[in-house]
């Protein structure tokens, strides 16, 4: 029996809540922790977490790459095509894969016993979590700056070439391909079956999960690269032009996606690169302006903005009522995210391009001098 448009759509939508639902507080599976992009950890942190464990790719490596967790292991790829798999417990390696001539700007997706992750010559890699073992590999049309999502029975990657592309878990076949005339580097993000891909041909686009056909788009004022982050049929992103969006993007019958609000500091009119972390009440996220916004989710109001005297290219990831956020300058702080109060900051060094995975109470990031840092609670 076929169902309905609105039935179908909020069956789609309670999938994707049962998937979320699921994931634990020890994992972090996903660049952005699950398929919406929300940047919210399942797990609390410690008011004045410490330095458990500091992990090193070797000489002449960086960890640009975003870490994802899953089982109490990290897996993490390096600049000099390296791939980790490292012990929550102790920062212990479990093993590494080397990919010559190979060179990993993005972060991965693992679900059950495989990885699957692109690198910087278009070639998008599936891995067993067991010891590292290719289990299949396919060439894209051009390098993979996002981490991939994982969505049923398929995987969804973007790259520099302009598209978007579904395969098939189990052996990688594509099953069909998106395509914009400009290149795409964010991570989609799907909600009621439909994925959301901010691209540099300054358009917001919609893209049906089911057959890779475009259900709607929004131009909007500059490129991005920017993953969107979705929460209430709503996503939010920032753009190269200065300009945070929130775009209402519509279910069901002739439903087309409106802008709900745009924000811009009025002082520091800098591009916005990193994705938001979404809350209930708060959106958070950083830019090349040097500042950490807190933004009411509603009508796009500023509640609070921290100067962090460095520019912004870390995703921040909300924590119970804390907010996770580094900077290019080597900062990493915990802030209070009804205030944007400085709880906790930690100078590592180095410049931070990835972003915090959180799960379990602990933080795990990676910085460009080659160093995986590992913080929570002792004991």
């Amino acid at each position: 029996m076929k169902l309905p448009t609105n039935q179908f759509v909020l069956a789609l939508a309670c999938v994707a809540a049962a998937a979320f639902a699921e994931l634990r507080a020890e994992d972090w599976p996903l660049v952005r922790g699950d398929v919406l992009g929300t940047g919210v950890a399942r797990s609390g942190l410690a008011d004045a977490p410490q330095l458990l464990w500091k992990f090193s790719a070797g000489k002449d490596s960086s960890f640009d790459a975003t870490a994802v967790i899953s089982d109490g292991v990290v897996y993490v790829g390096d600049n000099a095509g390296g791939f980790h798999a490292i012990r929550v417990s102790d920062g212990s390696e479990v093993w590494k894969k080397e990919f010559a001539d190979g060179s990993f700007g993005a972060g991965a997706a693992v679900e059950k016993d495989r990885i699957y992750v692109g690198d910087m010559n278009g070639v998008i890699y599936c891995l067993a979590t067991s010891d590292g073992k290719e289990i299949w590999k396919q060439k894209l049309g051009g390098e993979i700056h996002a981490g991939p999502t994982v969505v049923g029975d398929d995987v969804l990657f973007t790259c520099e070439a302009g598209t978007l592309t579904c395969h098939d878990k189990k052996d990688g076949t594509e099953r069909w391909q998106f395509h914009i005339e400009a290149p795409l580097r964010c991570t989609p993000t799907i909600a009621a079956g439909r994925a959301a891909l901010a691209g540099c041909d300054a358009h917001l686009h919609l893209i049906n999960v089911a057959d890779g056909k475009e259900t709607g788009s929004v131009e909007i004022d500059a490129p991005t690269g920017s993953t969107p982050a979705m929460r209430d049929e709503r996503v939010y992103f920032g753009t190269e032009g200065g300009t945070f969006y929130a775009i209402n993007i519509g279910v069901g019958g002739d439903n087309r996606p409106t802008i709900a609000w745009t924000y811009r500091d009025p002082q520091r009119n800098q591009p916005i690169r990193a994705a938001a972390a979404i809350s209930d009440q708060t959106v958070i996220f950083g830019g090349q302006g040097k500042e950490v916004y807190g933004l009411n989710v509603a009508d796009g109001h500023e509640k609070w903005k921290l100067p962090a005297k460095a520019r912004i290219e870390s995703s921040p990831v909300i924590a119970g009522d804390r907010v996770v956020a580094a900077t290019t300058a080597g900062k990493i702080y915990l802030l209070d995210l009804a205030s944007g109060e400085v709880k906790w900051e930690f100078d590592a060094g180095g410049s931070f391009i990835a972003s915090p995975a959180v799960a379990n109470g602990k933080i795990v990031l990676g910085n460009t001098d080659g160093n995986l840092y590992c913080f929570g609670a002792k004991n």
